[in-house]
C-alpha cells in the first residue's frame, strides 16, 4: 500500500487494485507485486519456521537470512553464505510444497551438493519429498 488512494486486497478470491493511476500498467503492476511480496515474506518466514522443527539441530540449518525474488529456473537457493533465497512464485504453491522447497534448501546449510548424503538429509527431514516435489512442478510448470 502506497498511500490512502491505493491499495491492493484480496475479497472473496479476487484481487482487488486500487490506484491513483488505473491507466498504468506499471503502476498495476508494481502495486500487485509488493502485494505479493509481503503476502510471501509473512508465508514463507512462517513455513521456515515449521520446516526448522524437521531438524535434530535446528540452529545449524537456520538461514542468515531470506531474500524473495523472481527466479526464471529455481525455485529456491541456499548461498555459501547461508543466505536463503525463494522464488516469488512459490506464494501460488500450497504450504506443503513450500515446504518442500524451504526443506531442500535447508539441507544445503549442512551439504551443499545433490550427494547421495544430502538426499539422505532431506529423506530424514521429509520422507515423502518427492511426491512434494512432483506435486509443485505439477501444480506451477
Amino acid at each position: 500500500v502506497r498511500s490512502q488512494s491505493t491499495s491492493v486486497k484480496l475479497m472473496r478470491g479476487t484481487i482487488e487494485i486500487q490506484s491513483c493511476h488505473p491507466e498504468s500498467n506499471e503502476e498495476t503492476k508494481a502495486l500487485l507485486g509488493e502485494w505479493y511480496k509481503a503476502k510471501a515474506r509473512t508465508k514463507f518466514l512462517e513455513r521456515m519456521q515449521a520446516c526448522l522443527e524437521r531438524f535434530s539441530r535446528p540452529a545449524a540449518v537456520t538461514p542468515g537470512g531470506v531474500t524473495i525474488r523472481v527466479m526464471q529456473k529455481r525455485w529456491g537457493s541456499m548461498s555459501p553464505a547461508g543466505r536463503l533465497s525463494l522464488n516469488l512464485r512459490l506464494i501460488q504453491a500450497p504450504a506443503d510444497a513450500i515446504d518442500y522447497v524451504i526443506t531442500h534448501e535447508l539441507c544445503h546449510r549442512m551439504e551443499p551438493g545433490h550427494s547421495p548424503r544430502f538426499f539422505r538429509m532431506l529423506k530424514r527431514a521429509m520422507n515423502d519429498w518427492e511426491e512434494r516435489k512432483k506435486r509443485l512442478e505439477q501444480i506451477l510448470a
